[in-house]
């Protein structure tokens, strides 16, 4: 049974309120001695509040709800740490909630966390939310009248505080990048159409082909899901085609393509150049280490709860969208492509 303060004051023989007092540091009158004995009393029998009875009489439980959509993967559990750290030093709790990059979990977890009475919620949504389903999201957040921010994943209607990255800026760096470097059929294998993120990347891609005054092919062009397999399904898409380089929105896809192109026995960047896009921490230690877009993940996941608590403490109008800027990180997966000669020198 939870220790209450009933049951420090028939320990001490004190009052309730005289414990109140001492408990909330507001017992400026209260002989030390008796201030001692109530402390003692405390730790003796493990008392610890009741957060929500707390909150319920303070109307705040300075709890947050992180919803995100995958914690296996490198990126969310990285956004995780840097939300969770981010808490602590700021004395709130946290309440994480991993949906499978499923929707209907996404709804389900908002119920759960507004039942469980959190200040506010942090949101990176499901990858299968599509523009219909993100606006579903939304309107409950809305209707449960609860503070929210979106991570990474947004929706440009949205009006809500954001904190994300600039990918059309991640995307044309990488694909400039390539394009420099001789590249000129670059293979792309982005995430799912729906996503904001997704479609400001391929954005930056086509920006970059501009510049050079290269086409767009659309058969460059593969769906992915950010995921390992989807990363394989690419290699096998782009057998047979013209193309010196690949360019995966995520490092995940990038590590698939990377495993395929290895069981074909294509070297990178021998046979295949490779570029990807979050930096995350496997990326430096694969066997051939991946150039790649750096994401400042952890950062974004510690701004987000800054924006968070102001918003929860100020009140609704504090809306905020807060831009990252990506960087390229040179490692060892892209050579020089087809339009250059050994050595570097343009044809």
């Amino acid at each position: 049974m939870r220790t209450t303060i009933k049951d420090i004051a028939n320990y001490t023989g004190f009052s309730v309120t005289t414990i109140s007092l001492v408990l909330n540091n507001k017992a400026d009158k209260i002989p030390k001695s008796t201030k001692n004995k109530i402390l003692d009393a405390v730790e003796k029998l493990n008392y610890h509040p009741n957060q929500l009875a707390v909150g319920l009489v303070k109307k705040r439980t300075q709890t947050i709800g992180l919803i995100i959509s995958d914690v296996s993967n490198v990126f969310f559990s990285t956004l995780a740490k840097g939300v969770e750290d981010s808490c602590r030093s700021q004395g709130w709790n946290l309440i994480l909630c991993n949906t499978n990059d499923k929707h209907e979990r996404d709804m389900s977890y908002i119920q759960v966390l507004a039942n469980k009475g959190v200040d506010g919620i942090l949101f990176c949504m499901a990858r299968d939310s599509d523009k219909k389903k993100t606006e579903e999201s939304i309107q409950l957040l809305k209707k449960l009248k609860i503070p929210f921010v979106m991570i990474d994943r947004y929706l440009e209607e949205a009006d809500c505080s954001s904190v994300i990255v600039d990918h059309r800026q991640g995307g044309y760096a990488a694909v400039k990048y390539l394009l420099g470097l001789g590249h000129r059929n670059i293979g792309c294998v982005t995430g799912p159409s729906g996503l904001e993120d997704s479609m400001e990347r391929l954005k930056g891609y086509k920006k970059a082909l501009e510049e050079y005054h290269i086409p767009y092919q659309h058969d460059f062009i593969y769906e992915g899901s950010y995921d390992r397999e989807s990363g394989a399904g690419a290699v096998d898409f782009f057998a047979g085609k013209d193309i010196s380089a690949v360019f995966a929105f995520n490092d995940m896809s990038a590590y698939g393509v990377y495993n395929s192109l290895k069981k074909r026995g294509i070297p990178v960047p021998g046979g295949m150049s490779l570029i990807g896009y979050d930096d995350i921490f496997f990326s430096e230690i694969l066997d051939v280490p991946l150039t790649t877009v750096r994401q400042p993940v952890y950062e974004m996941g510690a701004e987000s709860v800054r924006q968070l608590i102001e918003e929860v403490e100020n009140g609704v109008g504090a809306r905020k969208c807060i831009v990252f800027q990506p960087a390229l990180i040179e490692r060892e997966s892209v050579g020089y492509g087809p339009a250059y000669e050994p050595g570097g020198k343009p044809i």
